[in-house]
This record gives C-alpha cells, structure tokens and sequence, in this order.
C-alpha cells in the first residue's frame, strides 16, 4: 500500500450495476405511491440555513514542513504538493447553503440513534469542474457527526443495502453476522447533540488535493491511482471571538449515552408524537438577533498507508495527522421558520462528486456515490416534475 492512493475492490466495477439496481427497488419501495420522493438516506431535512465560508491566507509552507516531520515523503514529493488551489487557491469570503439532515433511511423522531449530517453547498467556486458536476461554479462537501462510516467494502455495501431492501429484520440479520460492523454503526450513531449549531462534523471519506498531468479518470476503480496529496475535511466548533476557543461536544438532556436502548422511555416521551427537537431547536437559536456560530474549516492529510482511503471504518488519528486550519464556517441570526424554505431544502441537491477537479473525491465510498448519488436525484426530481 503506497500513501495517497486508492485501490480498487475486486469485481468492484460489476457491483455498481447491482447497487444501482438495488437503489431503483428501494427508492420505488420507498416512494413509488407517494406524491414526492425523499432522500434514500439522511432523509429528515431539519432546515436549510445560509452561511459564511471564509478561506484564511494560510501558510502553506508551515503545513508542508509538519507533513514532511509526519510522513516519508521526498522533498521533490512535497514540492509537487500545493495547497493552495481550487477552493483554497487565495483568500475569500463564499456564501454557503447549508442542510441539516438525519441520517436514517426513514424520517425518524431525533431521539432515535442515528447520524447528524451538514450539507455544505459553498457558492462561486472559480476553476474546472468535475465532469459529474451538475451546477457550475460550486463545490458541495458533505460532513457528518462520526469520523468513520460503518460499510468498509463496496461488497458489503450490496449486502448490507440488498438486507435493507428486504426487509428490517434481514438488515438486522445482517449486522448481527457482521460484528465489526455493528460495531462501528454502534459508534457512528452514538452520538445526541444538544445542538447542530455547536456539533463537529468529518467527511468521513477521502478527497484529492491536485491531480497528476498524465491521471486518467477512467482509472479509479479498476487499478490504483495515486495523487499528490490526500486529504479529509472536519467542521470544527470553535467561539466566535479571539482566540476562537475549541467548543466541546454537549450531549442533548436527558439522553442516555448507550444507543441501542428505548430513548423515548428514558425521556418520558410518548412515541407515537413527532419528535423534531433539530428542527424546534435550529429556528430558536437561530431566530435570537444576536445568534452568531462558527467551526474552524479544516484539513487533514493521508500520513501513513495504514490511514486507509478505501476502508471508511478506519479512522483517521488526529495525533498523528492533526487537522490543520484553512477556513471558518459562520452562521447568523436568520429566519428559517418557513414552509417555502424548507421545501428549498428538499430540492437542493448535494454530492461530492459537484465540484472542483482538483478536489476529486476519492476511495470506494465516494467512487460508489458516483453510482447512487445520480439514481435518488432523478428520481426525487421526476417524482416532484422539477427540473434541476
């Protein structure tokens, strides 16, 4: 295994055909006698809400001397490493339109164990864009609250997604005969913030800083590829105000840390009633005038072959590869209480595969959204007569 590059699956290529086969089953199970169509996954929308990006005149050669001190990379390696290019080539201030989603397949009450996502489209992106893009001059990366997603193969992404398909209790099966992967989903949802204004949020998977004059896009997924540098992202929540102080994580009251227990009992909640303490809480803080929320954006780099591109259960250590700040995320006091709004959520479209060249996603997770990502929206937006 060679630092900065991802490796193909075996028969990866034909598993694509049967997933996406598989997404077209569910999204009809799903939708098919319904007026619109959902999201597959992240489902709940909580809100949309509108924000700052600002990208810092960062010092790129300091970053560059703690990546040679953490990796074993020649100096003619690190001289074909720059970080300053698409979305950090110079200093700017980005709108942003951000969604707060849910992660389960169904719209479940919030007291459910389950993934908390930020979607983050950043607005007027200059430079070439991917060949999937469907919007120009944006760059959309998705975040969510766990370091790690819990499917490591595409293999057992089809297992696991044809397990859903069938039935509740065959997914269940699935997992149980699947330990290390229970595990980590166990991991993945454990976390009940007291807020999505004040969570941190991790890409999860990987993405290419720059690519090589002679890289083929045809490549990935049928031999390795590798790149000048590879990188994840992290949503930080920090203090406002100088020295913009790192934020620790709240949990939501009243919520037990184990996550496979009856929450809704613990809370004293009755469970037939919606339980929308995301969305109820989003449209309070952010209604307040003097509301005003800030993470630190920022990137960490692939330092060691162990630190996996293509396995997503495998996180990456921040002591050994600590994230290093480009950027910050600002959201202020706004409205969002309103029904028009909302559904602009719902029709906004988010993949990393929109976007920039430069910051191709990467790893078999992100090669296999290449496959999903388009099927759900076609289909969300045929189900709704809309034309994106």
């Amino acid at each position: 295994m060679k630092l900065f590059t991802e490796y193909p699956e075996k028969d990866e290529r034909n598993y694509y055909d049967l997933v996406a086969e598989q997404v077209r089953i569910q999204m009809d199970k799903l939708y098919k006698d319904q007026e619109r169509a959902l999201r597959d996954t992240h489902t709940k929308t909580h809100a949309s809400v509108e924000g700052n990006l600002e990208i810092f005149d960062f010092d790129e050669q300091k970053i560059k001397s703690e990546l040679a001190k953490r990796t074993r990379l020649t100096q003619e390696q690190l001289n074909g490493i720059s970080l300053k290019q698409g979305l950090f080539a110079t200093p700017k201030q980005y709108p942003v339109q951000l969604r707060f989603a849910n992660g389960r397949t169904n719209v479940e009450n919030d007291y459910v164990a389950d993934t908390r996502s930020m979607s983050v489209k950043v607005i007027g992106v200059e430079g070439e864009s991917l060949e999937q893009s469907y919007e120009p001059n944006t760059q959309d990366i998705i975040v969510q609250n766990a370091k790690i997603f819990f499917i490591k193969t595409i293999k057992y992404y089809y297992e696991f997604f044809g397990s859903i398909v069938e039935s509740e209790q065959a997914a269940q099966k699935w997992l149980r005969t699947h330990p290390r992967q229970l595990l980590a989903l166990a991991k993945v949802t454990a976390r009940t913030p007291k807020s999505l204004l004040t969570e941190r949020y991790w890409s999860g998977s990987a993405y290419a800083l720059g690519l090589k004059p002679d890289f083929d896009q045809s490549q990935p997924g049928l031999v390795p590829v590798d790149y000048p540098a590879v990188i994840k992202y992290a949503f930080s929540p920090v203090s406002c105000q100088p020295p913009h102080q790192s934020m620790g994580y709240q949990s939501r009251p009243g919520i037990p840390k184990l996550p496979f227990i009856n929450r809704a009992k613990a809370l004293g909640l009755d469970e037939s009633k919606p339980d929308n303490y995301y969305r109820d809480e989003l449209i309070e803080q952010l209604s307040k005038s003097d509301a005003l929320y800030c993470w630190d954006f920022g990137i960490q780099f692939q330092t060691n072959p162990k630190m996996s591109i293509d396995d997503v259960t495998i996180r990456w250590s921040e002591k050994k590869s600590p994230f290093f700040t480009v950027g910050r995320l600002t959201v202020k006091h706004q409205i969002i209480d309103f029904e028009k709004q909302y559904d602009s959520a719902e029709n906004l479209r988010f993949s990393p595969w929109n976007g920039l060249v430069v910051h191709r996603p990467v790893g078999a997770l992100n090669r296999l959204r290449n496959v999903v990502y388009p099927i759900v929206a076609k289909y969300r937006y045929q189900k709704r007569g809309l034309n994106y």
